[in-house]
């Protein structure tokens, strides 16, 4: 009985492990070009998507749950150039890392 129940609880954590990984995330940094100072509230949006995030306080995003694939990557900001990065490719399980840099 007891080996049952272990033999379940295997089986379980592989599939509960197999669901789980089926995307990838997309993270990175956005900073002003010429002072090389972080920007925060820079829009970072996968184009095509409703997906996107905006920077912090340090300039950092993450973009989590990103379904594998090759997306294009538009960073805007009010007072900046947008830029756009395209060929981003997302792996499943794996963190894409994509900085940009604006320029006013």
């Amino acid at each position: 009985m007891k080996s049952n129940l272990l033999s379940f609880v295997f089986l379980l954590s592989l599939t509960t492990n197999l669901i789980a990984a089926t995307s990838g995330k997309i993270a990175g940094t956005v900073t002003d070009a010429e002072t090389d100072d972080p920007l925060p509230g820079v829009n970072v949006v996968l184009e095509g998507t409703t997906m996107g995030a905006a920077t912090n306080v340090n300039g950092e995003y993450i973009i989590l749950n990103v379904p594998p694939g090759t997306y294009t990557l538009r960073a805007q900001m009010i007072g900046y150039t947008a830029v756009r990065v395209q060929d981003v490719r997302v792996s499943i399980d794996l963190t894409t890392t994509q900085n940009f840099e604006l320029s006013p």
